[in-house]
């Protein structure tokens, strides 16, 4: 006979389990022999059970044992034996319940259990992992979802019931909240103490991790040499994430976004340059965030740019100095000027100009440029980390300046550059952002 789980005593699950399920694979298969070979005759045709008063997830372990005897058993048979067998059996298998009646209807045996003591609330208690800050928040409140699943798994649950489904009750309590807490592996302990009988669950973290991230930072409005503090900051303030089941804070993965959007707002060269942050965060081993901040005042850039393909461009430095105003919501208007030097004959250009933003990232406007004495009209659908983008200038007379880019990393852009102006009309440009 199992021994049963007793007032004060505890119950480590995984351990007890291992033991108990030789004994009761034993017992079923020793019963089914024995009701089988010596008290009945085999028959193709046999019973199948139906039980009540189990909560579902105990009921599929009884069914399935009870179905194992009533498999062997004829409906030719006496039913007083049968009743007499399934109580007997009911009473040595199924500790801390009772089998209150036994019903035979044609090739259904349907048996009524009830606790055989008076059932007490149980006491659900968690035992937190070990981390810190916001990732323990969040856990928490995960925790407060798990406890009215797990509330509903132990309701009106005699304690010694869990010497035979401690493992049923396992794996039910991995599967349900699994949806909840992935990535981390529930296991439990029960003891009572003056008749209070309680549950503690204890979680481990599960393979993959979170081991490292990268953090790529893409901005039209700021300079990337501005970008290297910020994304020291983030690396040493990401490092509560190290360890963390991967599918946990894949789960999170939008409350990591807002959480680094808020680091990033508290950052000094965010709040000096009145800039916005947006955070697209990938769950992985080696994680990856990508950061979009953008000013809402100013808008600052340098760049270096070689040209191939073309005898008329070599190379040339740029720089853009801008003045923002939002003048509805997310509709902005700059006010602007460039200078560029062209390294091959040494020839600057300047150019003065005004533009606004109808949408997202898409810019229109006009410029005077100090090269040719005349007005471009300009569209500028702005780059994004490894995305295409595109503009195009043209000239009052209709001469066209224009470029189909794709940006590789943060720092190159690569660009099919068309000038109606030059001799070779196409070339290749390589963009570096400084």
């Amino acid at each position: 006979m199992l021994t049963a789980v007793k007032i004060g005593s505890t119950l480590v699950s995984e351990n007890y389990s291992k033991h108990k399920n030789i004994f009761f694979i034993i017992k079923v298969a020793a019963i089914s022999l024995a009701v089988t070979f010596i008290m009945f005759p085999f028959s193709a045709q046999a019973y199948s059970v139906r039980v009540e008063g189990f909560p579902e997830w105990q009921e599929v372990a009884v069914i399935r044992s009870l179905n194992a005897v009533a498999q062997k058993m004829s409906p030719e048979n006496n039913k007083d034996t049968v009743i007499e067998v399934f109580k007997t059996i009911s009473e040595k298998l199924f500790n801390g319940y009772k089998a209150d009646s036994i019903l035979i209807n044609s090739d259904i045996i349907t048996v009524k259990f009830t606790p055989k003591q008076h059932v007490t609330n149980w006491i659900i208690e968690f035992d937190e992992p070990q981390i810190k800050g916001a990732p323990a928040e969040w856990f928490k409140t995960d925790l407060e979802k798990a406890r009215t699943i797990v509330d509903s798994l132990m309701h009106n649950l005699p304690i010694d019931s869990l010497a035979w489904s401690d493992f049923v009750l396992k794996d039910e309590m991995v599967k349900r909240l699994k949806p909840i807490l992935p990535g981390w592996k529930p296991s439990f302990v029960v003891y009572s103490n003056e008749e209070q009988p309680t549950l503690k669950i204890s979680f481990t973290p599960e393979m993959p991790f979170v081991l490292a991230f990268n953090s790529s930072f893409t901005s039209n409005s700021l300079p990337t040499i501005l970008h290297g503090e910020l994304k020291q900051d983030l690396m040493q303030e990401f490092s509560i994430f190290i360890g963390l089941p991967v599918l946990w804070t894949q789960l999170h993965s939008k409350q990591i976004n807002s959480w680094a959007e808020d680091f990033l707002q508290s950052r000094g060269v965010v709040e000096r340059t009145v800039s916005l942050s947006k955070v697209d965060f990938k769950a992985a081993p080696v994680s990856q965030m990508d950061v979009k901040v953008e000013s809402r005042r100013y808008s600052l850039g340098a760049w270096v740019a070689v040209y191939a393909g073309t005898k008329d461009k070599s190379a040339e430095l740029g720089v853009h100095l801008g003045k923002r105003v939002e003048i509805m919501p997310k509709w902005f208007m700059e006010v602007y000027g460039e200078g560029i030097i062209q390294l091959q004959d040494w020839n600057p250009e300047g150019r003065l100009g005004a533009r606004w933003s109808p949408w997202g990232d898409v810019w229109i406007g006009a410029e005077w440029s100090t090269k040719d004495n005349l007005w471009w009209g300009r569209l500028n659908i702005n780059p994004r980390l490894h995305k295409p983008y595109a503009w195009i200038r043209v000239r009052e007379d209709r001469e066209i300046n224009a470029a189909i880019g794709w940006k590789a990393t943060e720092y190159i852009s690569l660009e099919l550059h068309y000038d109606s102006r030059d001799s070779d009309v196409w070339g290749l440009r390589i963009l570096g952002n400084l």
